[in-house]
């Protein structure tokens, strides 16, 4: 600290005082001469000039160009008594007291009291407070202990000569505490001279030096604080208006507000503290053993957060870092799964330290465990469920596992959780009906995800002392090690810590989380798009088709042929791309919870509207198939018995909704055969609900199954389908037969595409049956067909599979998303990780070849890989993985996930090395019984 003398003694060491109190302000605490206050009439407000030297935080001014400080604390408050206005004038420290003398300025702050100063400034009757004195040691110097002031006893303690108040105050503090010591006093000339004493200290001539709290250097140790000088706000003399509103405002401050100067030297962190301990020499010696100190943290906002893509950040890694200057120790932190695994890290002796504890000494000694002194102080708060009442009798809590609820939080049940997510989502869904945790975490992912029946309960008075937590019992040296280290750390290090550690993330809205947060609007987009889609592909195939059937007749049956699977299988990817996301997100929306049962009964209508223009895509591509010969025909194991009970259950409503009469006779003798379920339920789909839209209400529907015995080793069964409807003309029966005719007027042909009975007519041959048809106008029709099927012996065992449930069924798998459509990858992603999965995405085949290649072994359990995509498309990228040259690459499931949903794309896949086969738009039941499959067997 700089010092300025003079040679005229008392007006210029008055200056030197004044100047030397107001870079010196400590702990304060306002005195008053006791008469009685006045009042202010709050007139209009008067300019004073006010001295403001650049003093940290005293007097200056922030980046942001505003006066700030404790000066200004007072000031601000002294001005509501008085209706003062200010201007601030910059002033050089050196010349501060000479241009106060010289009248530029009417206030200045934090001057000492003195008698023969009354000629050169006017006090008011009430002080500012009062400065604080320190003791200081050289910092190696082991003698003292700051918490046992008997090791000052018969030491030497050196101090400025002219400072005679404060040595007065260091005799009474001496006095009072039972000390003898010898004060040495120096005179201005040796202050100057020894560089304000510190020679002094630094050759042993003195054992300690009395200064002020601004000269707290870390070269030296403060071992002692006692209060010294009262310090005023003064101004010109003579100057009786601003003396009487100094009076009165200060004056009410202190009546009104009787701690307001500690309050705001505290928040300015003007407060001396006595500075930390040293490490003894069974401590260092520990640490020198130690060397590496293990501490257990698991990914909780803001005290550890591990992305996967960069460093580890947070308050505990900021933390971890101080001490370790500190100590000398090398802290390493290890990961935990959660906050219950790293408490047993500890316990196990896996870890020397818990990263942070939120609880109590008393919870902690239950747990076996042994805290050290708070580093932090969290506020905590509780996340209730909008339909609880909080506090009420009866309520479910919820917590993170090795976190205790404190008493005073009244719950019936509390029931504990793996992460603050799975927390949240219990209360989200009424499982628990409020959440007790640290606030930061809790809010961080209620900014990220959307919990709408979650909101938070504002408690105060309610904070956790964050502490480090080591196995019971503890090793003494590690605990005084620690606990002298967070005591070496300032509150301004801590408070920067935390609020660089705070940041608020940022966070896109994905598509997903506008839709739930406008599901109304998305039904209304998504019918829109539904209707133009349906009239899309109605009037393209429409067109289309006839075109192309125009000009196979000019051209050779293969080029008519080959130009038609192209331009059904493109058709068929550019209109199954965009469904994928229609009944992608159909799904995504109905798994959310507090959907109204309108919006319910929009979303079922969207994916009635879906599975019939699916079904539509299906005729036209099925068409397709069976005019190229590409149709093919399965022979698996199925129960006729359980194909005539599906078709009877999908038919009866439709029977029923339009008041007809629905009868089946089944006489089967072999009910287990071979051959094609799914064809041959298509077949009595298309018939039965044929008949369903063309026989008026009060009709009879009958779908009749006789078995004929046996031939050779061939069941043989008669199938027909009778109705009471309008009938067909004989003339009108060969035609109805062709692709897209129909018959009746208007209203029925509005009623399907004409394709359900030749593609019926078709399959029933591709199985080796005819198709016949039995009708007259006004007598009903039947269409009967005679099939043979080999049987399949005794019942093979059922596969009931059930969709996976959405509690993590994947959790622990990490799968490889490869998808050019954003939105389409997105759907995916989310479907998965609803399952627990953890997902990464590729854009296209040659940025999943290197994400696979740049990752280690098992990084990936499973990849979904598209096959139209631009720069590799899923098929070369397949084949370039499976020849790579590590373990992994012919092993790991690769599973096709694509609009392209010919049989032959489906054979290109599995002859390019895929796995598995998903069309798209994806069955949801579809997908999770494939991965199941797949992941159980690699």
């Amino acid at each position: 600290m700089k010092i300025w003398l003079h040679s005229m003694a008392h007006r210029f060491t008055a200056a030197v005082l004044a100047v030397l109190l107001i870079m010196s302000l400590a702990v304060p605490g306002l005195t008053a001469a006791g008469e009685e206050i006045p009042v202010s009439d709050n007139g209009e407000g008067r300019l004073i000039r006010v001295a403001f030297p650049e003093i940290p935080g005293i007097s200056e001014v922030d980046r942001y160009g505003r006066h700030t400080g404790l000066l200004m604390d007072y000031l601000n408050e002294i001005a509501k008594y008085t209706n003062w206005e200010y201007e601030y004038i910059p002033v050089d420290s050196d010349q501060l007291v000479d241009e106060f003398l010289e009248g530029r300025f009417d206030l200045m702050g934090g001057t000492y009291y003195s008698p023969e100063f009354e000629q050169f400034f006017a006090y008011p009757d009430y002080s500012m407070g009062n400065s604080v004195a320190i003791l200081q040691c050289r910092s190696g110097d082991n003698r003292f202990k700051s918490y046992d002031l008997r090791s000052l006893n018969g030491m030497t303690i050196g101090a400025y000569g002219m400072a005679a108040e404060k040595i007065r105050r260091l005799e009474e503090f001496l006095s009072i505490n039972g000390l003898n010591c010898t004060i040495k006093q120096y005179s201005s000339e040796e202050f100057t001279a020894s560089n304000e004493m510190y020679d002094y200290l630094e050759n042993g001539d003195v054992d300690l030096l009395l200064g002020n709290s601004a000269e707290n250097d870390s070269r030296y140790r403060v071992v002692a604080t006692f209060d010294a000088q009262p310090y005023y706000l003064v101004t010109v003399p003579g100057s009786t208006e601003i003396l009487d509103s100094l009076n009165m405002a200060l004056g009410n401050i202190m009546e009104s507000e009787p701690d307001f100067a500690r309050q705001h030297m505290a928040s300015r962190s003007l407060n001396v503290q006595l500075q930390n301990p040293r490490l003894e020499e069974q401590e260092l010696a520990y640490i020198r053993n130690k060397q590496t100190l293990r501490v257990a943290a698991f990914e909780c906002y803001p005290f550890y957060m591990a992305p996967a893509d960069g460093p580890a950040e947070g308050l505990l890694v900021d933390l971890c870092q101080r001490l370790s200057d500190y100590t000398g120790l090398d802290f390493q932190l290890i990961p935990a799964a959660s906050y219950e695994e790293a408490i047993r890290m500890v316990q196990g002796g896996t870890a020397d330290v818990l990263g942070f504890y939120p609880d109590s000494d008393e919870d902690a000694y239950a747990s076996g465990l042994v805290t050290t002194r708070a580093y932090i102080r969290l506020n905590s708060g509780i996340f209730k469920n909008k339909s609880a009442n909080f506090p009420d009798s009866g309520l479910v809590a919820a917590a993170l596992k090795g976190r205790h609820v404190p008493a005073d939080v009244e719950c019936r049940e509390v029931r504990y959780y793996t992460t603050v997510p799975e927390a949240l989502k219990a209360v989200d869904r009424g499982v628990a009906d409020f959440f007790y945790g640290i606030m930061a975490p809790a809010n961080q992912e209620l900014q990220r995800h959307r919990y709408a029946n979650v909101t938070q309960v504002s408690l105060w008075d309610m904070s956790a002392e964050i502490k480090f937590a080591l196995d019971r019992p503890a090793d003494i040296r590690l605990l005084t090690t620690l606990n002298k280290a967070i005591q070496n750390l300032s509150s301004e290090d801590m408070d920067s810590m935390l609020s660089r550690s705070l940041v608020s993330r940022a966070y896109a809205m994905t598509t997903v989380d506008m839709i739930y947060a406008n599901p109304m609007a998305f039904v209304a987009v998504v019918g829109v798009i539904l209707i133009l889609v349906m009239a899309m592909v109605l009037l393209t195939a429409r067109a289309r088709m006839r075109s192309a059937i125009m000009q196979a007749e000019l051209e050779k049956a293969e080029a008519r042929s080959t130009a038609k699977s192209d331009f059904l299988s493109k058709m068929s990817h550019e209109i199954r791309t965009p469904m994928n996301a229609i009944v992608g997100m159909t799904e995504l929306v109905s798994m959310e919870s507090g959907l109204s049962p309108e919006t319910r009964d929009k979303l079922e209508k969207i994916r009635s509207s879906s599975r019939y223009l699916l079904s539509l895509i299906n005729d036209i591509l099925d068409m397709s198939r069976i005019e190229s010969g590409n149709l093919s025909i399965n022979e698996e194991p199925f129960s006729l018995r359980e194909i005539l009970e599906e078709v009877e259950s999908i038919i009866s409503g439709q029977a029923q909704q339009k008041g007809l009469v629905l009868e089946c006779v089944r006489e089967i003798d072999c009910d287990w055969l071979t051959g094609d379920p799914i064809r041959l339920r298509q077949v009595l789909l298309n018939l039965l609900g044929n008949s369903v839209k063309f026989t008026p209400p009060g009709g009879l529907l009958q779908l009749s199954v006789q078995a004929c015995g046996l031939e050779g080793q061939d069941a043989v069964y008669d199938f027909s389908v009778r109705d009471t409807g309008v009938g067909i003309s004989p003339e009108d029966q060969e035609r109805i037969f062709r692709p897209f005719e129909q018959l009746g007027g208007n209203e029925l042909r509005s009623l399907g595409t004409g394709l359900g009975l030749p593609i019926s007519r078709n399959l029933v041959q591709s199985m080796g049956g005819e198709l016949v048809l039995e009708s007259d106008t006004g007598k009903g029709a039947v269409f009967s067909f005679r099939l043979r099927f080999k049987p399949a012996g005794e019942a093979p065992a059922h596969k009931n599979r059930e969709i996976l449930s959405a509690t993590g069924s994947l959790k622990g798998m990490r799968i490889l998303v490869t998808e050019d459509n954003d939105l389409n990858a997105e759907i995916a992603q989310e479907l998965l990780e609803l399952q627990g999965a953890a997902t990464e995405r590729a854009k296209d085949g040659s940025e999943a070849l290197e994400l696979f290649q740049r990752n280690p072994p098992g990084r990936y359990q499973m990849i979904l890989m598209d096959i139209r995509m631009p720069v590799m498309d899923g098929l070369a990228a397949t084949r370039a993985i499976r020849a790579l040259k590590r373990p992994d690459a012919a092993v790991i499931p690769i599973v096709a996930m694509t609009a392209n949903s010919f049989k032959e794309d489906e054979e290109a896949a599995m002859s390019a090395g895929m796995n598995g086969f998903i069309p798209k738009p994806v069955n949801v039941q579809q997908l999770f019984e494939v991965l199941e499959e797949l992941l159980a067997t690699s």
